[in-house]
């Protein structure tokens, strides 16, 4: 799916995978992540491997997820989490499906499609500016590409999208992806500080919010 005028697949050199929600026992992932996790996979082999690129899997839980027993990893020292985040588990998938753990990057504080992508590019998870393909299904794509992207990512980007049928987002879900990004600072820190809070006032008026 079209994002950066131009950019095509073969010029891809890095993976982003924003988070579809955890199980119900805030440990594993969705059966929507999951199937994320597979075409990520597939086109880190295809595509990505032979660049030396890299798999960014991105999401801590929503915050109206309150499952999970605390949980923490070596990566993190003194970092207790609420259950797994879904970027943990995400990885844990791509590992068991023979990626190398050099190969694997989990970002594991964001709470939704534009932390996502902000704390992805602005943390420096990829290592480098170049391109990336975000996978994800097809209508989170639409509104990554149209609205989220072009506020978040500083570097080309396009779409891989998850072969199977979804049901696109209520308007209210595209309206509050908007109101999360538009006019952020142009610091990094601030603007994902001013989204993590736009972000979590949202979903306190808006509870029950659905996740994507």
């Amino acid at each position: 799916m079209a994002g950066t005028p131009g950019l095509t697949l073969d010029q891809v050199a890095h993976i982003l995978v924003p988070g579809r929600g955890r199980a119900a026992d805030g440990f594993g992932i969705t059966p929507e992540g999951a199937e994320r996790v597979a075409v990520a996979a597939a086109l880190f082999a295809e595509v990505v491997a032979a660049r030396d690129g890299v798999v960014v899997c991105s999401g801590y839980k929503s915050p109206s997820d309150l499952t999970g027993a605390p949980w923490t990893t070596p990566e993190a020292p003194g970092e207790i989490f609420q259950g797994r985040p879904e970027a943990d588990a995400m990885v844990a998938e791509l590992i068991a499906s023979g990626l190398a753990s050099s190969r694997v990057r989990p970002e594991r504080h964001s709470l939704d499609t534009v932390t996502n992508l902000l704390r992805s590019e602005h943390e420096g998870h990829f290592g480098d500016a170049r391109p990336v393909a975000i996978v994800s299904h097809r209508s989170h794509l639409r509104r990554i590409l149209s609205v989220i992207a072009p506020r978040t990512l500083r570097r080309p980007y396009l779409g891989v999208a998850v072969p199977r049928p979804d049901t696109p987002p209520s308007r209210l879900v595209t309206l509050a992806s908007l109101i999360a990004c538009v006019g952020l600072p142009t610091d990094p820190s601030r603007a994902i500080a001013a989204a993590t809070r736009r972000s979590e006032l949202l979903w306190s008026a808006t509870r029950p919010f659905p996740r994507s």
